[in-house]
């Protein structure tokens, strides 16, 4: 996954955050079905306009009620080890929001109301 800068990167954060079902975390353990291995990805569950272009132009197709998702190994590992996410659709704020730098407070408290 690309970011054109660290305000985007920061406000993926706060998207990411938002706790309203219209994403979740995951690590598809796919080696289990004959694959490489195992996936890291972002399950999205709204229409693509809903979407920043960050996280749109990465989509790949989704199954049954996943509309989109988004292959990010790195990425999903990065978060959890450096912004306390966690696997799930649901987000621990309170671990979260104090890893956010001053400077990209309002980044983060902008893609939480994308």
């Amino acid at each position: 996954m690309q970011f054109a800068s660290d305000n985007d990167f920061f406000e993926a954060l706060g998207f990411l955050s938002k706790n309203d079902g219209t994403t979740s975390i995951h690590w598809e353990h796919n080696e289990n079905q004959g694959a490489w291995g195992s996936e890291g990805r972002i399950h999205c569950y709204q229409n693509i306009t809903s979407f920043p272009a960050y996280f749109s132009n990465a989509f790949t197709a989704g199954v049954n009620n996943i509309i989109h998702r988004i292959n990010c190994n790195e990425y999903i590992e990065y978060i959890a080890t450096n912004h306390h996410f966690q696997l799930g659709n649901n987000q621990n704020l309170a671990l979260i929001t104090p890893t956010i730098p001053a400077q990209y407070t309002a980044d983060f408290n902008r893609g939480m109301t994308l």
